[in-house]
């Protein structure tokens, strides 16, 4: 690989000098000189790669089944440590809306029990007052109708009888 790229520079620096030449002499290129470029070039370069050297290169940097064995094993370490870091129950600083404790589920059922107590028996007062509202509307009801009936009776009695009516329902 190193031979690859020494080769390169080394027509690199043969054309730079050609042209640098050229443009301080104003001489043209001999054609002897292009074409002794010109067969460098083609003549090209060959190189071989040295695979086991390069594996040694990188065989330092790749994991091994082992090193990842390790590397597995001391993570599960250190995040255990972690865990068992972390306490398992922790105090409360100051006090907590919710079902934290058997004392606060009793008082919110407690709570929830008395509304719903609380809402049973309005539905039930509510009820009767209805009911006896109904009977109430009931009994005007009769009474008017027996009102108008006396009235009407008292009238008729009257434009038949008006002597009785008079001595039934003196004024």
């Amino acid at each position: 690989m190193q031979e690859l790229l020494d080769d390169i520079k080394a027509l690199r620096r043969g054309i730079e000098a050609l042209n640098k030449r050229s443009l301080e002499q104003g001489q043209p290129i001999s054609r002897a000189e292009v074409n002794e470029v010109l067969a460098k070039v083609a003549k090209g370069t060959t190189f071989e790669i040295d695979y086991k050297g390069v594996a040694a290169n990188i065989q330092p940097h790749l994991a091994t089944p082992d090193t990842i064995a390790a590397a597995v094993a001391t993570g599960s370490q250190q995040l255990k440590q972690v865990i068992d870091q972390i306490p398992r129950s922790m105090p409360l600083a100051d006090k907590v809306w919710g079902f934290t404790s058997l004392y606060t589920w009793l008082v919110m059922m407690l709570i929830w029990v008395g509304f719903m107590g609380f809402t049973v028996y309005s539905w039930k007062q509510m009820g009767e007052a209805e009911e006896k509202t109904a009977q109430l509307q009931q009994q005007l009801t009769q009474k008017q109708a027996t009102m108008k009936w006396l009235n009407d009776g008292y009238v008729d009695l009257k434009q038949d009888n008006p002597k009785v009516a008079k001595r039934y329902f003196p004024q």
